[in-house]
């Protein structure tokens, strides 16, 4: 966990230093990637097959996904990227059911 810890600290310095911007849409993928990569996850660890490397494949692809949706959107004039917002937003919700329904069952058994 102290990796994550010094790599998000790490990412939050440089993307400082650096100036770094993007536009709303790109963020919003970013950010629901990440939510769904780390939702993801932890459904994975309740359900003991958690994986490293399908969780960082996982929010690579996914984002590099979301961005060629937004890119070919910018491109044909056509607002992709609320594709890429429903699809992960379902996988938020799915995986946050699978904990919910994980935590249920651990708590009445």
């Amino acid at each position: 966990m102290s990796r994550a810890m010094g790599g998000l600290i790490f990412g939050i310095i440089l993307g400082y230093i650096l100036q770094i911007s993007a536009n709303e849409k790109i963020s919003a993928i970013i950010f629901l990637t990440a939510t769904d990569a780390i939702f993801g996850g932890i459904a994975a660890k309740l359900q003991e097959n958690f994986s490293n490397r399908i969780l960082i494949f996982g929010f690579l692809t996914n984002t590099i996904f979301g961005m060629i949706l937004i890119f070919l959107g910018n491109f044909f004039e056509i607002e992709l990227y609320y594709i890429a917002i429903f699809i992960f937003g379902l996988r938020i919700f799915k995986n946050f059911s699978t904990i919910k329904s994980f935590l249920l069952k651990k708590i009445c058994a």
